[in-house]
Formats: structure tokens, sequence, C-alpha cells
């Protein structure tokens, strides 16, 4: 790009971070510093594209259907899963890759700038919406409630549910009721209640009916220790026959 300060056609470069540098000159200029020149740098700059391998197949020892991946924008490769999320704009600025092999997870990209996962696909002040721990659980309860109500994960886990939910605040307290269902092991129960305290009266807690641990601890339907969509239809159809129901 060119040089305002010594007129070079080409020997300034724009880095990552916002700043440029002329090779010519060696004029260093920041981000931060706002002026005419770096407005109109920023509006022509082309925006770094985050390369998303794979392909939308459906995660199916999870019960999880290629539509819902598609929905999401989740991929997936012979050993990995990925999953993008956007800035408040809707630009994907990182993804979360899972390995298949150890069930590992790295963050690509900038996370920082990244909202929570689902997010930029529903819009502010609906009727109700629902948090979970993790981005397969949002695939799956996003089916579970018949793929038409906003499901959202968090970014870090229970450790950092507190924060990811902070950040988008003015978002999730948009929505009339929040359905907050993280995992039902101490970290999420209170996780769960901590982000609960956030949004007051609209907050409803999800309690996991008799016989969640079972189930999920159980191979049939997913791999033990594994939620999936198939075992939360096996929860839901023991709920039912035991004279339990939705409203």
């Amino acid at each position: 790009m060119s040089c305002r300060h010594c007129g070079s056609s080409d020997g300034n470069a724009l880095y990552d971070d916002g700043h440029t540098y002329c090779m010519v000159c060696h004029t260093y200029e920041n981000e931060s510093d706002y002026d005419e020149y770096t407005v109109k740098r920023d509006a022509v700059a082309p925006r770094k594209q985050m390369k998303q391998l794979g392909s939308f197949k459906a995660i199916s020892d999870r019960g999880i259907y290629q539509q819902t991946c598609e929905h999401y924008g989740v991929t997936t490769t012979t050993d990995a899963h990925y999953y993008p999320y956007t800035d408040k704009d809707g630009h994907t600025v990182a993804q979360k890759v899972r390995y298949l092999a150890d069930k590992s997870f790295s963050f690509e990209g900038d996370s920082k700038k990244a909202t929570l996962f689902g997010q930029h696909l529903f819009l502010k002040g609906g009727k109700y919406i629902t948090i979970v721990e993790g981005e397969l659980d949002a695939l799956a309860a996003y089916q579970m409630t018949g793929s038409q109500w906003p499901v959202v994960s968090i970014k870090n886990g229970a450790s950092a549910a507190v924060k990811d939910c902070q950040a988008q605040f003015d978002y999730l307290d948009s929505f009339e009721t929040i359905v907050i269902c993280f995992d039902a092991d101490d970290p999420g129960k209170k996780a769960a209640s901590a982000v609960a305290e956030l949004f007051g009266s609209k907050a409803k807690i999800f309690k996991h009916v008799k016989g969640f641990n079972k189930i999920k601890a159980g191979s049939k339907g997913g791999d033990p220790g594994e939620w999936s969509a198939r075992k939360s239809q096996m929860l839901a159809k023991q709920y039912k026959a035991k004279g339990g129901g939705y409203k």
C-alpha cells in the first residue's frame, strides 16, 4: 500500500494488529492514531478471512443432523470438528477446533473479539434464549427445541461462564427469558447459579431430571460420558413416560 509520508506507492505494509510500517521511510503508525488517513485506510483494507477446513456433514455419533451443522457453520474433517466464532458484526474472527482422537480443543484466530458461539444467528429481543456449556451441546439443544429457538454456547467452559456472559450482557438481556443449561456436575451448577444472578428473575436454570447422569454415562445413543441429541431424545421420552411434559 502507499505511504503518505514518503510517497512510495507500495512500500507501506499493513499488519494484523492494525499498525502500518513503511519499508522505504521507516515510518511506523499505530492503529490508535486515527486521523483521516487511517480511517480511509481501514475502510479499504481487506479483512483477513479465517480459513475453515472440512465440509458440512452430520455428526452421527452425537445425533446431529447435517442441516444443523450447516446452520451453525460447523464443518468436519477426518480428524476434527471446526466451530466458527464471529464478532459483533457477524464476521468470522476465530474458530475452535475439536480433535476427535483425544477430544482436545484449541482456539485459532482472535478469540477476544469473538461473541458467544451461534450468537450471530439470532437477532436480539426474542422470547427465549438458551445458554449451554459447549458447542456440541448447542447443536443438540437447538435440534431438541425444534430448530427454531435461539441456542448459544459460552466460549471457554464453566470457569469462564460469567465472564463470557458479562461480555455479551446487552445481547442476552434483550430476551424475555434466559434458560441456562450447563452440565450437571458441580462446576456446571456453580456456573449456572452465578450466570443466573446476572439476569435476575428472567434467568431460569435448567434442572436435569432423574436419569440424566445414567443416560449420559451409558454408550447407548453416543459415546460413554458424552451428551448427544439422541441421548436428549431418550431422556425426554423417559421424562414423558413418567408423567412429565413441556409447556
